[in-house]
């Protein structure tokens, strides 16, 4: 046996260390110091653009509410492409576990470890964070559609009513951001 074929066992268990320990600390100062994170800065003017929308009296409420249902689509949209590609990409994955007769890609391609069962786990973990995303994908779309309802109830000016809202946006833009996160393990 060559070098190569143990540095799987080096470098997965370390790399799967170094974005445990990146994500722990970044829960951590998320929870603790919101600001000083992309995501508590993204939610806190996500907060502050439901509340000046629905702050808007008569018309100039409804022009606010038609831009943020606008906007509110298009990420919609683009959560329900990204969560096609995700369930497209774990299909595909699963057929060529399923094809074990033949291997797509050629011993070379595949760095480490090449047995047929390190393959199938490498396989499989790929498919894991498909599916992960694929999931956190769904749920940003549901929390974004719910939003969508929020923002177009008659009269819905409320502090309840806007909290509903804010918390449904952030949301499903939590829930963007994971999706995002899962499919960036591939590229690490």
């Amino acid at each position: 046996m060559n070098i190569e074929e143990y540095i799987d066992v080096l470098l997965v268990p370390a790399g799967l260390l170094i974005m445990l320990v990146y994500h722990l600390f970044l829960l951590f100062k998320y929870f603790n110091m919101p600001l000083s994170t992309s995501i508590g800065y993204e939610n806190n003017d996500k907060r502050i653009w439901v509340g000046k929308i629905l702050q808007l009296q008569g018309d100039d409420l409804r022009k606010s509410v038609k831009t943020a249902l606008n906007v509110i689509s298009s990420s919609t949209t683009a959560t329900i492409y990204l969560a096609t590609i995700s369930l497209t990409l774990c299909s595909l994955i699963g057929a060529w576990m399923a094809n074990n007769t033949t291997n797509f890609f050629p011993r070379e391609l595949i760095y480490g470890n090449t047995s047929a069962s390190i393959v199938s786990i490498k396989y499989i973990c790929l498919l894991t964070c498909f599916l992960l995303g694929f999931s956190c994908f769904v749920q940003s779309a549901r929390n974004f559609v719910h939003s969508n309802f929020l923002l177009s109830t008659p009269g819905a000016t409320a502090k309840s009513d806007v909290k509903k809202v804010e918390k449904a946006v952030q949301r499903g833009s939590e829930f963007w951001l994971l999706g995002l996160r899962a499919l960036a393990i591939l590229c690490s």
